[in-house]
């Protein structure tokens, strides 16, 4: 039996299969149930969710340093509980700000926006064979992730992972001090989040533990305060055209609070 394997207890692998077993459950739940037909995007909330998430990444700037001096440090505890706590909470991090980025980066559905609507008009004009555009599903690969992405919700679960551990004794709290911040402003994000929009059927209680079902689709709705879509004289047209593409990516007919 190897020597990391041996330091492991029965209760703690347990610990692990009941973490494991409920992370498989969210997945499935997500998986299997679809995305809602109709959905209010309120843009006050939408405007305090996108200054909170400032908060939010300047604190995974800050932190995103002491995992690695911790495993570099001649005086770091060399056990493999220590080790695979600090670089669970790295990864964690380290997905965070990619998760992060890719939630409020409205660039590529600016982008995605352009061809669906000034280059194909709306998918119905022929193209050049020099332009391709993919078909079916692929031709909206924007809103493919809306109904959320396992390998962007497991930003939140190395975090999880690591703060479940220290409230079993298996570790202690100020060896994940990261993940404890992290779930405090995760929680107060998606509350926020949720009073933006919410555009999955699962309930508040999925998308909690499935940020990427709560964040993913502000970057589709943070198009909607661009200035200059709103300060001319076609602002109801532009914001119409939005909501057509937003329906065409994801099947949510949605409705503006302003």
């Amino acid at each position: 039996m190897p020597s990391w394997l041996a330091e492991v207890s029965v209760f703690e692998a347990m610990l692990f299969g009941v973490f494991m077993l409920f992370l498989i459950g969210v997945h499935i739940v997500g998986a299997t149930t679809p995305m809602k037909k109709q959905a209010t995007l309120n843009m006050a909330a939408l405007n305090r969710v996108n200054v909170f998430k400032e908060v939010f990444m300047g604190y995974v700037n800050a932190g995103m340093l002491e995992p690695i001096l911790a495993i570099a440090s001649s005086d770091y505890d060399t056990s493999y509980k220590s080790t695979i706590i600090n670089l669970a909470q790295l990864i964690g991090l380290c997905s965070w700000l990619y998760l992060l980025v890719d939630a409020f980066d409205i660039s590529d559905t600016q982008q995605a926006f352009v061809y669906w609507d000034r280059v194909t008009k709306q998918g119905e004009k022929e193209l050049p064979p020099w332009l391709k555009r993919p078909k079916g599903a692929a031709a909206h690969d924007e809103g493919s992730e809306l109904r959320g992405s396992f390998q962007k919700d497991l930003s939140l679960w190395f975090m999880l992972a690591c703060s479940f551990f220290a409230f079993f004794g298996v570790v202690s709290h100020s060896d994940v001090i990261h993940s404890h911040a992290i779930l405090i402003l995760w929680v107060i994000l998606h509350h926020q989040s949720r009073q933006a929009t919410a555009w999955r059927g699962t309930g508040y209680f999925h998308t909690l533990f499935a940020p990427s079902s709560a964040l993913l689709p502000l970057e589709f709705c943070l198009n909607l305060t661009d200035q200059e879509m709103v300060g001319d004289e076609d602002a109801i047209e532009d914001l119409q055209k939005w909501r057509t593409f937003i329906k065409a990516e994801s099947g949510v007919e949605l409705t503006i609070e302003a």
